[in-house]
């Protein structure tokens, strides 16, 4: 009898839902319902995208949905894949392969593409895999980067028979100057510190020289709200939280006025390196108001003037 009783409570509230459901479909099927445009996909942040894919792992990458992107490779490209019931194309031109979303058109207005779609290029001996997200921007270039063994065997040959300190000013100067060869690995990322009363520091990106244990953290350094002005030096950015293991910091100015920034290089050392060089003392600086360490102008003087003009500030 208890049964029976638990039952009959445990259905009431079923047969009740399932007759008010009836109903309530019953109610929609009369009604004219105006049709509810699926949402877009749900994209990673803006950092996640890298330009710079490995081969063997698969790479999330941003694509325009409405101009032709270009994915390039340092051989010869035998092939490559993707969905084509997703309305996607490519064409390949030796090292490189265009890629186009199909764009349609519904009454007075042009319809693009959000739909992530996979795709797969062979380059050389290795294999590419990409899962490409459409999005409204201008015209990508992707670069397939060759093998970490390669890189490796390109560091070592572009660093042979330099001392340690002219190695320092060499990856030093080709971040600043933004002329970093295919064998370095850059990482974009944002990250703010605030050990500082005066100024605040962000990361912006990380560069990885690999075979040579050398890691450059590029920061941003700018003054905090009511600081009217402040002088820095390279050795107050001596601290484990911006670098595990520093050999070289340069910045590229020392004085501070209200709306300026500086970028701040520090170069570290791996773990697998630092047998070779260990700074426990003094620290090698990168002064850029000296010839010799400061990056060359390769792209214009603005650079060199900029730095000629802080030189008179800080001496002020």
């Amino acid at each position: 009898m208890h049964k029976v009783a638990f039952l009959v409570a445990v259905m009431a509230p079923m047969m009740a839902f399932a007759a008010d459901h009836g109903k309530t479909e019953q109610t929609i099927k009369q009604r004219s319902v105006a049709p509810v445009e699926k949402p877009a996909e749900q994209f990673p942040p803006e950092g996640e995208f890298p330009v710079v894919v490995p081969p063997e792992v698969t790479t999330t990458i941003r694509l325009s949905s409405s101009d032709l992107n270009r994915i390039s490779c340092p051989a010869e490209i035998k092939e490559a894949l993707t969905s084509t019931e997703k309305g996607v194309t490519i064409k390949i031109t030796g090292k490189d392969a265009f890629v186009k979303f199909k764009v349609t058109k519904r009454g007075d207005k042009m319809v693009y593409s959000t739909t992530p779609t996979e795709v797969y290029v062979v380059c050389g001996d290795e294999t590419y895999s990409m899962i490409a997200f459409p999005q409204r921007i201008p015209s990508q270039t992707i670069r397939l980067s060759s093998g970490k063994e390669k890189k490796i065997k390109e560091n070592i040959s572009l660093y042979s028979g330099l001392p340690f300190e002219k190695k320092l000013l060499k990856v030093i100067r080709e971040v600043f100057t933004e002329q970093i060869p295919d064998s370095y690995a850059v990482t974009r990322e944002v990250k703010r510190f605030d050990a500082y009363k005066e100024i605040r520091v962000t990361l912006r990106r990380a560069v990885d020289i690999e075979g040579e244990g050398l890691r450059v953290k590029e920061y941003e350094v700018a003054l905090k709200e009511g600081i009217p002005q402040f002088k820095m030096n390279e050795k107050m950015f001596i601290r484990t939280e911006l670098a595990e293991n520093p050999v070289a910091v340069s910045l590229e100015r020392h004085l501070l006025r209200g709306g300026d920034t500086s970028r701040l290089f520090v170069v570290e050392q791996r773990a697998a390196r630092q047998g070779m060089k260990r700074l426990d003392g003094e620290l090698p600086v990168m002064d850029p108001r000296h010839s010799e360490a400061h990056p060359p102008q390769k792209k214009g003087q603005e650079h060199e003037a900029g730095f000629k003009g802080q030189e008179a500030d800080d001496d002020k």
